[in-house]
């Protein structure tokens, strides 16, 4: 079925070296270049080491606020969402997302950003 392809923010991260060792296939930077997503493509056999590795340094502040993140990663109808705490498998439709986005404004994330686009190698635009 092939790799899945995942999208992370830049500032997810503590530890941003993590961007030098995944494959990244394609990004998108905001905000004059301080906010970067970045579009990845991993192996299934890595994907759990990865997401291990990914929620051990994910932040839960910028600066002095406090802030959560996910991150998520796709392949045809699954989606697999990633918070630092919990992970959820989901499929691509946004009808099974409900527990996902409930979780994600429990801790604090607005709803507007709790869409998990693109979610489809169809919807990829960068």
């Amino acid at each position: 079925m092939g790799e899945y392809h995942g999208i992370i923010l830049n500032l997810s991260q503590t530890d941003r070296t993590i961007f030098c060792e995944i494959r990244i296939i394609g990004n998108k930077q905001v905000l004059f270049g301080l906010i970067a997503l970045y579009k990845i493509c991993v192996a299934p056999e890595d994907l759990d080491a990865l997401i291990e590795r990914i929620q051990a340094k994910m932040a839960n502040r910028i600066f002095f606020l406090r802030k959560e993140f996910y991150c998520h990663f796709y392949r045809g109808s699954e989606l697999i969402i990633v918070f630092r705490q919990r992970v959820f498998h989901v499929k691509t439709v946004p009808e099974s997302w409900s527990e996902a986005i409930a979780y994600g404004r429990y801790i604090g994330i607005p709803a507007n950003q709790l869409d998990f686009s693109p979610c489809r190698i169809e919807d990829e635009r960068y």
